[in-house]
């Protein structure tokens, strides 16, 4: 196999500082697996524990109070995970810029890779 930037992770090892500043430039194409973020946010917020309460807390107003604001608790427990799976890619992009230890987990967990843009030949 060639050893293209794609498969490699960071071109020549950039750090942080360097990363932040290619992409502004333009330099670099930042690529981000959906899923791989999707599970990596979702394993930071504790999604799974937090949507067992949300849904829990949801059928207990249900019942024991009204109906109307249980179920509207219910939607929003099966609705959390799946704004959480839009918006995850977004997140890591935003947060990577800002956190260099998230960079670095993100690349070494090959969720985000670096690529150099292609640019055509001006002449």
């Amino acid at each position: 196999m060639t050893g293209s930037a794609q498969d490699s992770g960071p071109p020549a090892g950039l750090s942080h500082e360097q990363y932040c500043r290619a992409y502004a430039r333009g330099e670099i194409r930042v690529l981000i697996d959906p899923t791989l973020a999707y599970r990596y946010v979702s394993a930071r917020m504790l999604l799974p524990l937090v949507m067992l309460a949300v849904l829990g807390l949801g059928t207990a107003l249900a019942l024991a109070v009204h109906w109307f604001p249980g179920v509207l608790l219910v939607v929003a427990g099966f609705a959390l995970p799946r704004l959480t799976r839009m918006s995850a890619p977004t997140f890591l992009m935003t947060r990577s810029l800002a956190e260099p230890a998230l960079y670095e987990d993100s690349l070494r967990l090959g969720i985000l890779k670096v690529a150099p843009v292609d640019r055509p030949d001006p002449s």
